[in-house]
C-alpha cells in the first residue's frame, strides 16, 4: 500500500495542484508525516502543478483574451474582484489571489488578458507558487502531527481522515462551481 500510495499520491498532488489543490496538497504533506511520501517531493510536486496550472492560465488569457471569460462562469464571476485587486496592489496581487479560492483562476487568465509582460509574470507567479507550496505543505504536515498527537494512534483512522480531507476539498469545489454558475456577472472588459 505504501508503495501505491507514493506512486498516485504524487501524479494526484500534480494534477490536483494543477487546477487549485489546496486540499490535495494538505492531503499529500499529512500522507508524509505518515512515512507515505516525502514532503520535499510534496512541496516540489504542488509548486510544479500550481506554477504550470498558472502559466497555462496566463497564456490562455493571453492568446483567448475576453472569450475565455465567457466559456468559463467562474472566470466571469471573479474577473470584477481580481480587477480590483490588481488596481490597488498590481503585481503583489499573484500573491494575495493565491490563497483566495477562485480568485486564482480568474487572476491568472485576467493577467494573461490584460497582456502582463511575461518578464514581470513569470517570475512573480514561480515566487508566489513556491511560498504556496512551502506553506500550504507545512500546514499540512503539521496537522498531520497535532492529529497525530491528538489521537495517539491514527494509524488506525489515517485512510478516513485523507478522504474526508479530500472529499471536504471537492465537495467545497463543487458547491463553489454550482453557486458560480447560477451568479455568473456580465463583463465589460473596457470598464
Amino acid at each position: 500500500m505504501q508503495n501505491l500510495l507514493a506512486q498516485f499520491g504524487y501524479i494526484a498532488l500534480f494534477f490536483g495542484s494543477f487546477l487549485e489543490g489546496e486540499s490535495f496538497l494538505i492531503a499529500a504533506a499529512f500522507l508524509a508525516k505518515r512515512g507515505y511520501l516525502r514532503l520535499d517531493v510534496v512541496m516540489l510536486v504542488a509548486l510544479a502543478g500550481a506554477y504550470l496550472g498558472d502559466v497555462a492560465l496566463y497564456y490562455l488569457g493571453r492568446t483567448r483574451g475576453v472569450g475565455i471569460l465567457w466559456k468559463f462562469p467562474q472566470a466571469r464571476r471573479y474577473y470584477p474582484k481580481a480587477k480590483k485587486l490588481f488596481n490597488r496592489f498590481g503585481i503583489w496581487a499573484i500573491f494575495i489571489t493565491r490563497y483566495l479560492y477562485g480568485l486564482r483562476f480568474a487572476s491568472a487568465a485576467f493577467l494573461g488578458l490584460i497582456k502582463m509582460k511575461k518578464r514581470e509574470y513569470l517570475p512573480f507567479a514561480f515566487l508566489s507558487c513556491l511560498v504556496w507550496a512551502v506553506v500550504m505543505g507545512g500546514l499540512g504536515y503539521v496537522f498531520g502531527a497535532s492529529l497525530e498527537a491528538l489521537i495517539g494512534q491514527i494509524k488506525h483512522y489515517e485512510k478516513i481522515i485523507v478522504a474526508l480531507i479530500i472529499i471536504g476539498g471537492l465537495t467545497f469545489w463543487v458547491v463553489r462551481k454550482i453557486r458560480s454558475g447560477k451568479s455568473a456577472e456580465e463583463i465589460n472588459p473596457d470598464e
